[in-house]
């Protein structure tokens, strides 16, 4: 009989699109809540055809089929957080925020999905970007635009940190409990957190690589990780900051575009140099063992 304990993870329930690339969405959702210590489970709110060279198609799941994935897993399940990521359509957002509603989670982190980063279709239609900005922002624990995300849903020209503070600002007062900024693709690594209260600007090297596939979908789903753990806000945030940047920095490529993070770069290792084994502890190499008569 086995007694060795084993203690639980917190689980995060990502809400997300398929990146067959595995660079983003539910996939990088998941390397992210493994490396930071959560265990993940997703709900697919469509499937997408992409590669490293950007969005070719979106075939999204019905609204059903969405709230059906959602349902089964609430009710097996504790969740301790939840990551909304790519919905695709205004039926998906409804479907998700009625889900929150039935069963009143917290820790909800809303990183709004508008337009891939390099080219494709839309990732929502224009009636679930509306709904999301007067109606879903206001489940969230957090929201977590970039900077065409956040000028797109507060109305608001951002040139400068004070434009992402105002802009922070004006989607707290639209409804979201607080809102991050992310200032990546701004000449310095710049994040702005504004929690209702307080204004944070969080400064971090800009790491010159065009490996960052996926890095909002990270960012997020480390947020939620540090929630799911009990951190508070702030530290959730800085925390999952820092994650992002070790692994932007240890990116690589995988294609003939932009490569994915290395999610996993805390644990990884350099592969032994060929022709080297590992010595079993008794000494001697198998191959090297008197054959048993």
């Amino acid at each position: 009989m086995n007694n060795h304990h084993h203690p639980s993870l917190p689980i995060v329930l990502t809400i997300a699109g398929f990146d067959p690339s595995c660079g983003a969405g539910v996939a990088a959702d998941l390397k992210t809540l493994s490396a930071n210590n959560c265990y993940g489970v997703a709900a697919i709110t469509a499937l997408t055809v992409q590669s490293t060279q950007g969005v070719k198609a979106i075939h999204a799941t019905s609204a059903a089929t969405l709230r059906a994935q959602l349902d089964a897993l609430a009710e097996d399940l504790h969740i301790a957080a939840v990551k909304i990521g790519m919905l695709g359509t205004r039926a998906n957002a409804v479907a998700v925020a009625e889900f929150l509603d039935a069963t009143k989670l917290s820790n909800i982190v809303l990183d709004p999905v508008i337009q891939p980063t390099a080219s494709g279709p839309d990732l929502l239609d224009a009636g679930g970007v509306k709904y999301l900005a007067e109606e879903l922002m206001k489940r969230a624990s957090v929201i977590t635009p970039n900077i065409s995300e956040a000028v797109l849903l507060s109305g608001m020209e951002i040139k400068d940190v004070a434009g992402m503070e105002a802009a922070a600002r004006k989607l707290v007062e639209r409804g979201a409990r607080a809102a991050v900024i992310k200032g990546g693709h701004m000449d310095k690594a710049v994040d702005v957190l504004f929690d209702g209260a307080e204004a944070t600007t969080l400064g971090g090297e800009h790491v010159r690589t065009e490996h960052t596939h996926g890095s909002g979908c990270t960012f997020a789903s480390a947020i939620a990780a540090q929630l799911a753990l009990g951190r508070g806000l702030r530290e959730a945030v800085m925390l999952a900051k820092a994650y992002v940047l070790k692994a932007i920095e240890n990116g690589f490529s995988i294609g003939k575009g932009p490569g994915p993070l290395d999610h996993f770069y805390r644990t990884h290792q350099e592969p032994p140099a060929r022709g080297i084994h590992e010595v079993p502890q008794h000494g001697m190499h198998p191959a090297s063992e008197p054959a048993t008569r």
